[in-house]
């Protein structure tokens, strides 16, 4: 049954006008909501900037009319998920501007979107995961019996993977999971659910810096920080395993485990 039809049931039966939230309580909830909002927008517009890259490395234009079709097929697929994504995300961001918080009826419903939304935002990461597998059987044409192809798909799949789970666990944290948990936190507290101690250690120099900017530049600031940590972390990993890589490398051709002439021959075919 609905929020609203047991709302008006409560009301019915009661006769009483749902119990409302204090200003304090309103204002205190107001603050992490604030900032889902900011970082709310902050993604769409860095979505709006990055989305162009995200088919680069998709080979639409191939000889191979079979991985050209594939090609084309995985982007479209690709868009349809963002399609569907950021229309649940607009969605999730105008319940947001427009929802009320003065009774524990209109709580329990933010907290409810808020939970299926992280939800939807976690789906949302992992279907990229088969995408990543299947662009990476495209990147060596399907064909694993030639020298390295093998290794080239594993370590290709295995970057998307790691990239995939430094978003889940620290992106999602910092953008969203810890304002949810903040606005979970009250909405328990105020029904009289207990809540388990706040553990959380001193602020993270993301959140310095985030905070430091916004005061400065509003969400012109959030974007600006959001933009230097996410693109130093992208070549800070890009360089960590490109230099673990090298020095794989290194090792298999001192060991004779390692073709060299063979590798470079199967890395310019995915050129």
């Amino acid at each position: 049954m609905e929020l609203e039809n047991l709302k008006q049931l409560w009301n019915k039966d009661t006769g009483q006008v749902p119990p409302e939230v204090s200003l304090e309580k309103q204002t205190e909830i107001h603050s992490p909501l604030q900032m889902l909002k900011i970082n709310m927008e902050t993604e769409f517009w860095l979505m709006v900037i990055t989305l162009p890259m995200l088919f680069t490395g998709l080979p639409a234009v191939t000889e191979n009319h079979n991985i050209r079709i594939i090609s084309i097929l995985v982007s479209i697929l690709t868009l349809a998920i963002i399609v569907y994504y950021y229309s649940r995300f607009l969605k999730l961001y105008r319940m947001l501007r427009k929802s009320s918080i003065n009774t524990n009826y209109d709580l329990f419903n933010l907290k409810t979107q808020l939970l299926i939304s992280k939800q939807i935002y976690i789906s949302y990461y992992i279907s990229y995961i088969p995408l990543a597998f299947l662009l990476s059987l495209i990147k060596i044409d399907f064909h694993f019996d030639m020298d390295y192809n093998f290794a080239i798909f594993g370590i290709s799949f295995l970057i998307t993977l790691l990239l995939v789970w430094f978003i889940l666990k620290y992106w999602m944290y910092y953008m969203y999971g810890k304002y949810i948990d903040d606005v979970v936190k009250l909405v328990d507290e105020l029904n009289g659910i207990d809540v388990k101690p706040d553990l959380r250690k001193k602020k993270s120099w993301f959140e310095r810096s985030q905070r430091f900017w916004i005061n400065k530049l509003g969400i012109k600031g959030n974007i600006l920080n959001t933009v230097i940590w996410f693109v130093s972390m992208y070549f800070f990993i890009i360089f960590f395993l490109t230099l673990v890589l090298v020095i794989i490398i290194i090792i298999g051709v001192k060991l004779d485990f390692i073709d060299l002439p063979a590798l470079q021959k199967a890395l310019s075919r995915i050129h």
